[in-house]
């Protein structure tokens, strides 16, 4: 997980909650996420991600429906 982009990083994490992956997946890309969160870069990509529409609250809404 260490060699994926940031942005790959998002999108696999918004795209495991939206298809409802396997939990212990999701649990793995949260843990990268952790790790990755104090860096300003990826911080700054978090954050744009997570207020836009199509990002992670679309995600949640998708992973909390069912």
């Amino acid at each position: 997980m260490r060699t994926l982009k940031h942005d790959w990083l998002i999108q696999c994490y918004m795209d495991a909650v939206r298809l409802q992956l396997d939990p212990e997946f999701i649990d793995l890309l949260l843990e990268e996420i952790h790790r990755r969160s104090n860096d300003p870069a990826f911080r700054r990509m978090w954050m744009a991600a997570s207020h836009s529409p199509w990002g992670m609250a679309a995600a949640g809404d998708a992973f909390h429906a069912n």
